[in-house]
């Protein structure tokens, strides 16, 4: 298991200039941004390389799988209406999927030094050094298996009908680590929609982690009004 990462809380009152206010209430300390560079793995190189994954990697893994399941699905005769509705079904599902898993899952409180660092290696990475270009979508190491579990899910609950589902899912996950990586990344956008998506996920981090959960849609934040 990874060392636990120092836990100096910094207060953060502005990432970029203009967008945040003071922090209140302050942001807890296992998520809390740190300063300096992170080593996750120090004493085993393998696990430390495996961490770190860039966008194009994704993409090279994932458009393949998104293509292939839309074509089965159109292949086996679901009809093009069809499989059009059933992978904007799946994009939909998966911003619902993105919300609750983050909610859920990823904001789960720790208790005890395991489950400090069970938070740390699956989210508190991520809020203590944001900035960490190379830790911003998930490994693959971990995304591959996760897809292929959800994807026996959906045939076993849908059958054929499972490919086009599953097609839109990919999409709404790549469209997730796309748009993640460039909140945190890019240097501007010119679009009201994704500035106001920038905005909503940086006071995430910075403002109140108790709220907006919603990356790439702040959709099912208004919904259950966080």
């Amino acid at each position: 298991m990874p060392p636990t990462p120092p836990c100096k809380t910094l207060t953060v009152a502005v990432y970029h200039s203009g967008i945040m206010k003071p922090v209140s209430p302050p942001i807890p300390e296992h998520l809390a941004p740190q300063r300096g560079d992170l080593v996750m793995f120090r004493d085993n190189a393998l696990l430390e390389r495996l961490s770190r994954i860039t966008p194009t990697t994704v993409l090279a893994v994932f458009v393949p799988v998104m293509i292939i399941a839309m074509a089965i699905s159109l292949l086996q005769q679901t009809g093009l209406l069809l499989s059009a509705s059933l992978f904007v079904a799946g994009l939909l599902f998966w911003s619902l999927f993105e919300y609750v898993m983050h909610r859920k899952v990823f904001h789960f409180q720790p208790h005890g030094e395991w489950q400090s660092r069970l938070q740390f290696i699956m989210h508190g990475v991520h809020h203590q050094y944001p900035h960490d270009k190379d830790r911003l979508v998930m490994p693959i190491t971990v995304s591959i298996p996760l897809a292929a579990l959800l994807l026996g899910i959906f045939y076993l609950l849908f059958g054929q009908l499972a490919w086009g589902f599953f097609s839109g899912f990919v999409a709404g996950y790549l469209a997730y680590d796309m748009m993640h990586y460039a909140i945190h990344h890019a240097k501007r956008f010119d679009q009201p929609f994704l500035q106001e998506i920038r905005r909503h996920h940086l006071a995430h981090h910075f403002r109140d982690t108790r709220k907006g959960f919603g990356v790439s849609s702040p959709l099912w934040d208004a919904v259950f009004r966080t």
